[in-house]
């Protein structure tokens, strides 16, 4: 007897949540040349009662479709409203039903890419706030496997899967499998249910090893003649010659990895299987072991290792294919201008072209959004022309997703980014993460459909909450962007500039209620200033009536330039907006320059930073300031001061006469040698509350006389070195003939 199975997309399921206000069309099979029906029912959760002559409820939708010779058929879901009422879709072929139970309208947002957006629940921690039971009951998630490899799949698959998918709604009481969802997913949820007032839904697809070439679509990358032609260059353009011999090489490292544990094992017991290491020495391309080498055992030969034997001589395997198992760290993408077709180099999973679009969005076709959000991998660094994987991206999901015509401006999708986390900061190469966000920035100025970014460069410090905070981030701009013109769209960026003497005024987009310092900051910092000679250096800022911010350098009367954040680590940027979202770092043009290095131990206004000790560090609070002669207490007095928010007050005991302190210049996120160009002395600002008799010395630049006098005095030494000034170290000391006392130090400056 024929079984006559309806079989859906796994993304039309029980809970599922549908997008409002345009037609869903859903691809669906059943038996072929049979008719099916579609019934939708609709039902008020209040549980009230309503007449039966309320056409809005009960049954509100039946159609018959007849399946073609293969048993394929289309549906087509009216156009809805959002609102909080259940759904319930029917389906009959001759014997055969399927009811999809819980259904709601409302609004469909996708997450993919990496980093905080796939952070699992379980994994984060949110933010101490009250939950509100309803709002919980409006959210839905669709989660298939984060990988892409789920079910029977074992290794991605050359062409786009074809069938249901894998993956099912789930709600949030469902806890343990709320556990895997995307934290990022939920905060952005469960903020946009809580301000729209009806269901939200997320297809929860980020992959924390994945970057963007997974996501792009073959059509989309031949499309693309110059993305095509790039990443052809660099390699990474696969083939199906191509894919079956990464699978093949997939396949020779998985068995070397297993004969290498075995082999590990059996020498704990003092076993030697010849056999086997010369297998694993032609897996990894290395010289098969000489017999002589091994133990002189005279065992009698089993069938099992004849079979052996006939099996590695029946599969001999190239030196040249052998090289490709490289058993260090293997190099993920190669970029080679001259290189050709022939070449053969292994390319890891995470930079495998369109694996995941065959996995996880082309299962998805057909359905119906508001947005996607997207996140980079540090991995994307390596990509040059990055607006070109990101044009390739959005045609892939223009061509998976609908609506693909749109005649009303507020139903197009929107687009929202989020910037890449200066954690993936590259030590070689200290701009390049700032360079990346610029060019997302510069993209989604050019884009026709909505679109916005927000960063998390504020937010340097391991913590769990940080995807949460991400997640609630994205849903401000999604409101911004789709319901409330008054509310923030994207991060703030520079809109104008206005000139007063030495002075510019910096007002910006995206203000919401207006700008305002990080919690715990009393100044605002991270502004920088150039004149004609294209020398950044720190400058002074100031928030003006809560909108607009001064900045400007008393030594600098005519400014032409001017940054904010653009330093590798922008642990000095403090300025968000009332929305909690932070102003994006900037400059104002690319043209050559010497940018200001991390000098923020010249304000002596606190102790401690954010910075990495070594490049593969995380990211935590360190000293600025260490003792490295005789003993002292560093500390900041908000009293005693010339400048600022307050001063080093050092209260020390000499090792022959001489107190030694010094800024710490060999943490990695400091990026020494600090070259300070276009000045040739250091001044600093001593207040000497004894009044005696002390010198002021400073590695590479001299000493001078601390005079007796209780008042702030000016202290200029010139750099005793040639070129521009280079600090790979700040050794400052101070000589006093009696063996307890006490200094401040504050302003230091290089002028």
């Amino acid at each position: 007897m024929q079984k006559n199975s309806i079989i859906l997309p796994s993304w039309m399921g029980d809970k599922a949540v549908f997008q409002q206000g345009v037609n869903v069309r859903v691809k669906a099979k059943a038996a072929p040349t049979a008719t099916v029906t579609l019934e939708i029912t609709k039902d008020p959760t209040d549980g009230r009662r309503v007449s039966k002559l309320d056409t809005d409820y009960g049954v509100i939708f039946s159609r018959e479709y007849t399946t073609g010779s293969k048993g394929d058929f289309e549906f087509e879901i009216p156009a809805y409203t959002a609102s909080l009422d259940t759904y319930t879709f029917t389906f009959k072929c001759m014997s055969d039903q399927v009811v999809l139970n819980d259904i709601r309208c409302g609004d469909v947002w996708i997450f993919l890419g990496s980093d905080y957006l796939s952070v699992p629940m379980k994994e984060a921690n949110a933010p101490k706030m009250p939950l509100k039971r309803n709002i919980m009951n409006n959210l839905r998630f669709f989660s298939p496997v984060r990988s892409g490899l789920g079910g029977e799949l074992t290794e991605y698959p050359f062409e786009p899967l074809e069938g249901p998918g894998d993956g099912s709604w789930t709600k949030v009481t469902e806890t343990s499998r709320m556990a895997e969802v995307s934290s990022s997913a939920f905060a952005f949820a469960y903020n946009m249910s809580d301000q729209v007032n009806y269901p939200v839904g997320v297809i929860d697809l980020a992959y924390d090893d994945s970057t963007i070439i997974n996501w792009i679509s073959p059509e989309a990358m031949d499309d693309l003649e110059a993305l095509r032609d790039m990443v052809y260059e660099s390699g990474l353009y696969i083939d199906q010659d191509k894919y079956n011999e990464l699978i093949s090489i997939d396949n020779r490292k998985a068995e070397a990895s297993k004969l290498e544990k075995e082999i590990k094992e059996a020498g704990k017991h003092g076993d030697f299987d010849f056999e086997k290491e010369k297998r694993l020495a032609a897996l990894k391309g290395e010289p098969a072991p000489k017999a002589e080498e091994a133990p002189e055992l005279d065992f009698p030969s089993t069938s099992k290792e004849q079979e052996a034997k006939k099996k590695a001589k029946d599969e001999p395997l190239s030196a040249s294919s052998a090289s490709k198992l490289e058993f260090n760290l293997l190099p993920e993408v190669h970029y080679k201008a001259d290189k050709r077709k022939d070449d053969s180099n292994f390319i890891a999973k995470r930079f495998r072209m369109s694996i995941l679009y065959n996995t996880k969005l082309y299962p998805l076709s057909g359905m119906a959004v508001r947005g996607f959000c997207f996140s980079p991998n540090a991995g994307e660094l390596r990509f040059e022309r990055y607006d070109l994987y990101l044009m390739g991206l959005l045609a892939t999901l223009a061509s998976v997703f609908e609506p693909r015509q749109v005649y009303n401006d507020e139903l197009m999708p929107s687009m929202l980014f989020a910037t890449m986390h200066p954690k993936n900061v590259d030590f070689e190469n200290p701009y390049s993460v700032l360079e990346f966000n610029e060019n997302i920035q510069a993209f989604t100025k050019i884009l026709t459909m909505p679109s916005g970014l927000v960063s998390l460069h504020d937010m340097l410090l391991p913590d769990r909450t940080i995807s949460f905070t991400l997640g609630t981030r994205l849903s401000t701009i999604a409101l911004g962007l789709h319901f409330s013109p008054k509310m923030s769209k994207s991060s703030p960026e520079v809109s104008e500039v206005e000139i007063a003497g030495n002075k510019r005024i910096l007002k910006f987009s995206n203000l919401s209620d207006g700008l305002k310092l990080v919690e715990g900051e009393t100044e605002l910092r991270g502004f920088a200033v150039c004149g004609p000679d294209r020398i950044f250096k720190p400058a002074m800022a100031r928030i003006l009536y809560g909108m607009c911010v001064m900045v400007w350098r008393d030594d600098i009367e005519e400014v032409e330039g001017i940054t904010y954040g653009f330093t590798p680590i922008p642990h000095d940027a403090v300025l968000r907006n009332v929305a909690d979202l932070p102003v994006m770092p900037f400059r104002f043009d690319r043209d050559a320059a010497f940018f200001a290095p991390d000098l923020s131990f010249t304000e002596c206004d606190r102790l401690e930073f954010v910075g990495k000790r070594t490049p593969d560090s995380n990211f935590e609070m360190l000293d600025i300031y260490r003792t490295f002669k005789g003993n002292g207490v560093i500390a900041t007095d908000v009293n005693t001061k010339s400048s600022g928010a307050a001063s080093l007050h050092i209260r020390y005991q000499t090792d022959k006469s001489l107190y030694g302190f010094e800024p710490v210049l060999d943490y990695a996120s400091m990026f020494a040698p600090l070259n300070v160009y276009g000045a040739d002395k250091i001044v600093i600002n001593v207040f000497n509350p004894e009044q005696r008799r002390k010198r002021l010395i400073i590695s590479s630049f001299g000493e001078a006389e601390i005079k007796q006098q209780l008042s702030w005095q000016r202290i200029e030494i010139p750099y005793e070195e040639e070129g521009p000034i280079s600090l790979s170290k700040l050794k400052i000391m101070i000589e006093d003939p009696d063996r307890v006392g006490e200094i401040y130090i504050d302003s230091i400056n290089f002028i």
